[in-house]
């Protein structure tokens, strides 16, 4: 029998937020977020109603399938997190706010460099299952031409180009082999040779599709921070309505054998109230028939090591940055 694929969803600046007017995830009905949490909502009391016993490990829930709780971004690092630590930490395992000295983005920091570029979930998934993990999200030629002459590649980027993997581009996108960054490609129609937007629910069932023929596909979403910082309704409704059609799509496409994992670098989007990030805690949803792995986790750094751990791999980085982060 084949191993269990995996799909992460790294969907960028969300928080687990009050339930107040402020917070769309508490005032939208968003039925695609809530298929996967059997109907709670992704919010700070939504979570909690999911909470496991006061002497279990962890501030969520664990069911044979299902795990859904809050993990913590801050990473015992004043100020507000930021998406270059946060993201670092959260594809190598190693507390890179605190490596840093302090929260620093949008860009990862110099001093995480190393990590990314040896010791990235990329990589260690790459060291097992050579050809198996796909980083599913598709970028136009002008992506590539800036970041050659700046030399700044954002973290996710960063770290599957360094392990070896190829980044999809505008030709893969056409022909069904990889995903646009807001999922339908709408936002791609001003760059030259792009194609056709699709549906949410065609983009879901390729994803779908391109799950089963590897072990794990990563598709990273950055327009929940950007709706976010804008502080408009509107704008993020519209963000937020797209991502949960796709989330409802995938959630009926859905093979029994595979896990999804969600997550996500900090809190901003469940918070209209403010243009910057929060101090909340993040969403954890990992659902499937690996979700036990990640029963443990209660903070960022917790996220690659349950995915190795899931993957039938303990091996954690070994650097002495990791050590002097920890």
């Amino acid at each position: 029998m084949p191993p269990a694929p995996i799909l992460f969803l790294f969907v960028d600046g969300i928080g687990l937020g009050a339930e107040v007017d402020a917070n769309l995830f508490a005032t939208l009905p968003l039925p695609g977020f809530r298929a996967w949490t059997d109907g709670a909502a992704w919010t700070g009391r939504g979570a909690l109603a999911h909470d496991a016993p006061s002497d279990a490990p962890g501030t969520g829930t664990t069911m044979p399938r299902i795990v859904f709780k809050g993990i913590d971004a801050t990473l015992g690092v004043p100020g507000l997190p930021q998406s270059g630590t946060g993201q670092s930490t959260l594809f190598t395992g190693t507390n890179c706010a605190k490596l840093m000295g302090r929260h620093y983005g949008p860009w990862p920091p110099t001093v995480t460099h190393a990590l990314l570029d040896s010791e990235s979930l990329f990589h260690r998934i790459e060291k097992h299952d050579r050809g198996r993990v796909l980083f599913a999200n598709a970028y136009p030629d002008v992506f590539f031409e800036r970041r050659r002459s700046t030399g700044r590649w954002p973290t996710t980027t960063r770290a599957a180009q360094s392990a070896g993997l190829r980044l999809r581009t505008l030709e893969d996108l056409a022909a069904g082999r990889a995903l646009a960054a807001d999922i339908t490609g709408r936002g791609l129609s001003a760059f030259p040779r792009a194609p056709h937007p699709v549906s949410e629910q065609v983009a879901a069932e390729r994803l779908v599709a391109l799950v089963a023929s590897h072990r794990v596909v990563v598709f990273e979403y950055f327009h929940t921070d950007k709706a976010g910082h804008s502080t408009s309704r509107d704008e993020l409704s519209r963000v937020l309505v797209s991502l949960d059609t796709f989330l409802l799509a995938l959630f009926h496409a859905w093979p029994v054998d595979a896990t999804l994992v969600v997550t996500s670098d900090h809190g901003n989007a469940e918070d209209l109230s403010v243009k910057t990030h929060t101090r909340n805690s993040v969403p954890l949803l990992v659902r499937g028939p690996l979700a036990g792995h990640f029963s443990d986790v209660r903070d960022l750094t917790g996220v690659t090591p349950a995915m190795m751990r899931a993957l039938g791999q303990r091996g954690t980085p070994s650097s002495s940055r990791r050590r002097e982060a920890l």
